[in-house]
């Protein structure tokens, strides 16, 4: 009797999933024996995610929530940022070293300071390489868009701390070297009126996207583009 490839596999879980009545399909676990378990975990390693969120933002993203959501097999990582650049990227090199981190993902300044974590994989979402220029029109006290764990509900930019972001900023393109542009992607909205560094992306890296839509991802988006490309990572893993 002829194997089947793996797509043939997968097709034959999602049968014996709907004769079953279980609308989740091969999500339902359940229905599968060891073996099948074994074979699913082979072809469709789970993997640890870092998501970065955006200024003003939190880890609490409506982002983050929605990557769960469509991947419940993997863990996603999303922590509240110190609004501090330096503070911010050491907290992140240090769960990027001891969660052995697959995958990060980055948006708006989360995609600024995710580019700067050498060595690992990553999709930058409008990555505001400049945020500092963005940050220096918004002197001030802001509220923060989610919900933060630690309790902090605003936050203010000063002179003092968009100098810290330009700094960070002249620096983050040091040290690029072939591999790391082989794992990086851009994606960008077609239609980003807050910041546009699409230009600037691809100088320094080859692999982009584009999507119909602006800065902040919709639900649509992260679905149907974004746990695409997760999944093409995914893919990669398996080579």
């Amino acid at each position: 009797m002829k194997k089947p490839t793996i797509d043939e596999w997968f097709a034959i879980q999602r049968e014996k999933a709907r004769r079953m009545g279980y609308i989740g399909g091969v999500e339902e676990l359940g229905i599968w024996s060891p073996r099948d378990r074994e074979i699913y975990e082979r072809y469709h390693p789970s993997m640890k995610i870092l998501y970065v969120h955006g200024l003003s933002s939190s880890g609490t993203s409506q982002t983050a929530s929605t990557l769960r959501n469509c991947l419940p097999e993997d863990v996603v990582i999303s922590p509240d940022l110190p609004i501090d650049p330096d503070e911010a990227l050491e907290l992140l090199r240090l769960i990027v070293s001891t969660q052995k981190v697959d995958l990060v993902i980055g948006s708006s300044m989360g995609g600024m300071l995710a580019q700067k974590l050498r060595g690992c994989p990553k999709i930058l979402v409008n990555p505001a390489f400049h945020v500092s220029q963005l940050m220096r029109g918004m002197l001030g006290k802001h509220e923060f868009f989610s919900m933060r764990t630690d309790g902090l509900t605003e936050y203010e930019i000063t002179e003092e701390l968009c100098d810290r972001y330009e700094c960070l900023e002249r620096e983050q393109f040091g040290g690029l070297c072939n591999h790391e542009r082989e794992i990086t992607l851009g994606m960008f909205g077609r239609y980003d009126d807050v910041v546009d560094c699409s230009e600037e992306f691809e100088q320094h890296y080859p692999h982009f996207c584009y999507y119909d839509g602006g800065h902040r991802l919709s639900e649509e988006v992260i679905k149907e583009l974004l746990v695409t490309k997760i999944e093409e990572f995914r893919a990669q893993m398996l080579d």
